[in-house]
């Protein structure tokens, strides 16, 4: 598991290398608003299992007058097929293929003893599987949820009657993230041709104020880490609002040495600023998957013999970030890696940043607030920063009623919390704020709700490692009583 570990952090801190923006090495106000599905998966990985291919669907299969098409990537492994036996497929989400995930994982095992045939597709607007020449506005409108479940539907008849020639076969999805959330939607939309679902941390509810995600980082702070920890937070964060608000703005400018200094004509740059703060204890807390890291930062914090709170958070911020000139926490700055419209564009083309806030612009919400004062991260992060950061980028049509509209059709759509489904099984981590829009009590005709306890991120997913906590252990042997219950189609005991 430390090899894991150490991926994991690698992968998490690549969205804040310079190579992923082009020009520096500091969270940016997108990276972790929503992160990608990928981010586990080990840097540099190369497939040498899976055959890479295309397919040809509808540019729009909601204009019948539309009869443009282009295609997408997926790959397909069928070392351990055997005739008769399942289709699964791992649902390409908000990142670049990578055959990673049918090459390796705990779906991926399962697959070896049910002799099923591996697939992943690449979602559009994603890697290389771009339905238009560019990503300008205008034609971002064909980027949704509707537009990818459909692109999967016709993928998976494809597969059953033309690749693996089994026109019944069974068809069982895995995904992550959002991946996890478009299999789940998949199958509850799907049910005669989907046949099972397994969503790790799939964020299926919609929310535009996503004020939980900050409060529950505190909390995890008061029970893995300390009490006191909490109040260093808390007291750093309050101290610089208040020589904000005294309009102290060099004295912050100086103390975190800020390439564009704060002032009180540029409010979304201090909102900016306060957001690259918290961003970056997320960092801390979330990036080697582990309880222990938060152990480790506070142990840091409260050893740190500065006179004031915000000294100390200075100073945690100088000892990761000495190296730079100085702190890129300014508006423009943050909003510059969702600029590009270049299809080929690394942005685009390795990190899907423009097209990940499109969405959550438009669809999802999951904006990280704190604003409500019952987190320790302050209160100058609304949720008014993050509509004026999908104007800025996307335009001016852009604003309160797009955005509330476009999350209550997703939840309308799909249920949200109550999404009346069969057949899935929904995993979460006991101290992963994206649980709050996931599912995480849930137990229906051959479905459930697992939630992993004392982990920070789940990693279901994953192979088994004799460093697995016991509860770990306990969720994938439930994960694989359901995949097989599904192929087999028979009852399956709930929790």
């Amino acid at each position: 598991m430390a090899v894991y570990g150490a991926f994991l952090r690698s992968a998490v801190f690549l969205v804040l290398v310079a190579v992923a923006f082009g020009s520096n090495g500091f969270p940016h106000l997108n990276d972790f608003l929503h992160t990608r599905s990928d981010v586990n998966v080990p840097s540099g990985y190369v497939s040498n299992r899976s055959e890479a291919l295309r397919f040809r669907t509808r540019v729009d299969h909601l204009d019948v007058q539309n009869r443009a098409t282009f295609e997408f990537d997926y790959v397909s492994n069928d070392a351990y097929y055997r005739p008769g036996g399942p289709i699964f497929i791992i649902v390409g989400g908000n990142n670049a293929l990578n055959a990673y995930f049918i090459e390796n994982g705990l779906f991926h095992d399962i697959a070896r003893d049910e002799g099923a045939w591996l697939f992943s597709n690449e979602h559009r607007y994603y890697g290389r599987s771009s339905p238009v020449e560019d990503y300008s506005t205008p034609n971002m409108r064909f980027l949704s949820v509707e537009q990818a479940l459909l692109d999967l539907i016709e993928w998976i008849d494809h597969l059953r009657r033309v690749v693996v020639g089994d026109p019944n076969a069974k068809v069982i999805l895995h995904g992550l993230g959002y991946g996890g959330a478009v299999a789940i939607w998949a199958r509850q939309r799907f049910p005669s041709l989907i046949d099972g679902a397994w969503g790790s941390t799939a964020s299926v509810i919609a929310r535009v104020n996503f004020r939980e995600f900050g409060e529950d980082m505190g909390e995890t702070i008061r029970v893995l880490g300390h009490d006191d920890c909490y109040g260093i937070v808390w007291r750093g964060f309050r101290t610089a609002e208040n020589l904000v608000d005294a309009g102290l703005y060099q004295r912050l400018s100086e103390m975190f040495r800020t390439c564009v200094p704060l002032e009180a004509a540029d409010p979304l740059t201090i909102e900016t600023f306060f957001y690259g703060l918290k961003s970056s204890f997320e960092a801390e807390m979330y990036g080697q998957a582990s309880p222990d890291s938060v152990g480790r930062m506070c142990e840091e914090l409260m050893a740190d013999p500065a006179d004031t709170a915000l000294e100390v958070l200075a100073n945690f911020f100088e000892r990761r970030y000495g190296s730079f000139d100085c702190l890129p926490f300014d508006f423009e700055s943050n909003i510059a890696s969702s600029m590009y419209e270049e299809v080929g564009a690394p942005n685009n083309a390795q990190f899907g940043i423009r097209q990940r806030l499109y969405q959550l612009c438009t669809e999802f919400g999951w904006f990280l607030t704190s604003s409500s004062g019952d987190s320790p991260f302050g209160t100058r992060i609304t949720y008014r920063y993050f509509i004026d950061t999908c104007r800025a980028v996307f335009g001016e049509w852009i604003d309160q009623d797009v955005v509330y509209d476009g999350v209550r059709l997703t939840n309308l759509h799909f249920g949200a919390d109550d999404p009346r489904v069969t057949n899935v099984v929904y995993v979460n981590a006991q101290f992963d704020p994206t649980r709050f829009v996931s599912i995480t009590d849930y137990n229906n005709l051959q479905a459930n709700a697992f939630v992993i306890d004392d982990a920070v991120v789940s990693l279901d997913w994953m192979p088994e490692s004799v460093t697995d906590s016991a509860d770990l252990q306990r969720v994938r042997r439930e994960i694989v009583a359901y995949v097989r219950g599904w192929i087999d189609g028979g009852m399956i005991g709930t929790k």
